[in-house]
C-alpha cells in the first residue's frame, strides 16, 4: 500500500472540504445548512489528520517520491489561510 498516494489524496480532500465549508456558508446559517457546514468542516479536520498520518507512515517506510511531502505542505497552507 502506498501511503504517500493516500496522503496526497486525503490532503486534497481536506483542502476542498474546508474551503467549500467557508464558500457556501451564509452570514446566518440556519437549519440543515448548519449541519451540512459542520459535516464539511469535521470531514476536513479528519481527512487532514489522516493525511498527516499517512505521510508519516510514508516517511517511516521510506517510500520514494515527493507525494509524502505534499500533505504537510497543504495542511500548513490551510492553517495559514
Amino acid at each position: 500500500m502506498k501511503y504517500s498516494k493516500w496522503s496526497a489524496i486525503l490532503a486534497m480532500i481536506c483542502a476542498i472540504t474546508i474551503f467549500a465549508s467557508y464558500a457556501i456558508a451564509p452570514k446566518q446559517p440556519e437549519g440543515m445548512m448548519v449541519v451540512f457546514i459542520q459535516i464539511l468542516f469535521f470531514t476536513a479536520i479528519i481527512t487532514g489528520l489522516l493525511s498527516l498520518i499517512c505521510s508519516y507512515l510514508g516517511f517511516r517506510n521510506k517510500e520514494k517520491g515527493f507525494l509524502k511531502r505534499i500533505a504537510p505542505i497543504i495542511v500548513a497552507v490551510i492553517l495559514l489561510v
